[in-house]
């Protein structure tokens, strides 16, 4: 063994005072789950490091939690860190990196860029100069919802990619919900409603949260493929969410603060909460950073008989 790279960061290392507590010293997870790329000419390996564990509670690891959520380029050689960057900070929602980093060579307002692009459950696709880590288009950190749960502190901001745009609708919010007929639209407010939703980086609150992205996005461990003579970035994806239930942990039997539970939550009538596409297709011309088209991919239930008005429900499913 040439050399070791610590994804949570050991006393001494870069990253460590991020793990509140002294966290670090059992704190699980921030491993690389999906797959790493390798740029031979510069020798850098770059890795797509998953959530810390638990994946929806994190009120016994304070702080950031380095290099959790992070793009992590690497010499090769020497296993020395050359730059990195952070998804999500103090992750709660299991927005892990879910694909191999695509290596991409393009050019920007004239300028020839060998760049590395990373996808994410959210939606987002972030881009940077692969030698040196600086953004290709500017990052914003922007405002997102404080946390309720009793012990948890999340970050007050989260890392906004301004180009390119979405690749999948994100974040669990009322004109999303399915509208095929009136009946359907209030039956689904009326589950929706009960539970704890809200825009992306919503926190998870104690009872029934609907987050969305869920667990498989968005974009999966499928990753993306780059056409180099177009400069094109194809993105499939799915607009799945998960169903996340915080409890109090039982004192009898562990010492857990907070138990969390993952769950599907039917829609109404057997149907999905949410409208579609469910499954898309995406083209992102990645030299001028915005979206050139979008399609749905596969049907929708065609056997769908929740009521004797379902034959309208079944054609409007089969076109998702």
């Amino acid at each position: 063994m040439k050399w070791i790279f610590h994804t949570i960061p050991q006393p001494g290392e870069f990253g460590n005072e991020t793990w509140g507590n002294e966290s670090w010293k059992w704190s699980g997870g921030a491993n690389v789950w999906s797959n790493m790329s390798y740029d031979p000419e510069l020798g850098y390996i770059y890795l797509p490091v998953g959530s810390p564990v638990t994946d929806y509670y994190g009120g016994h690891r304070p702080g950031d939690n380095l290099f959790a959520n992070s793009l992590v380029c690497l010499d090769a050689e020497t296993g020395e860190r050359v730059w990195h960057f952070q998804f999500v900070h103090h992750a709660v929602w299991d927005y892990d990196l879910p694909a191999a980093p695509n290596l991409i060579d393009i050019t920007v307002d004239g300028q020839p860029i060998k760049a590395v692009a990373q996808i994410t459950k959210q939606g987002f696709t972030f881009v940077f100069d692969r030698a040196t880590g600086q953004p290709v288009w500017p990052i914003e950190e922007r405002p997102v919802p404080p946390s309720t749960v009793p012990g948890e502190r999340t970050s007050p901001t989260q890392p906004y990619p301004t180009k390119p745009p979405l690749y999948l609708t994100n974040g669990s919010l009322e004109e999303d919900l399915i509208d095929f007929t009136d009946e359907l639209r209030a039956e689904a407010l009326e589950i929706y409603r009960q539970h704890s939703a809200g825009p992306l980086y919503t926190p998870p609150a104690l009872g029934g949260n609907i987050v969305r992205p869920g667990w498989s996005g968005g974009a999966n461990w499928w990753g993306a493929a780059f056409d180099p003579q177009t400069g094109r970035l194809y993105v499939p994806s799915w607009a799945h969410f998960s169903f996340v239930v915080l409890e109090a942990g039982d004192p009898a039997n562990s010492d857990l603060t907070i138990r969390p539970q993952v769950s599907n939550l039917p829609g109404p009538r057997g149907l999905p909460l949410f409208k579609p596409p469910y499954s898309q297709l995406a083209a992102l011309d990645m030299n001028a950073g915005e979206k050139l088209w979008s399609v749905p991919l596969g049907d929708g239930p065609r056997d769908h008989e929740a009521s004797p008005r379902s034959a309208t429900t079944r054609r409007a499913a089969a076109r998702c």
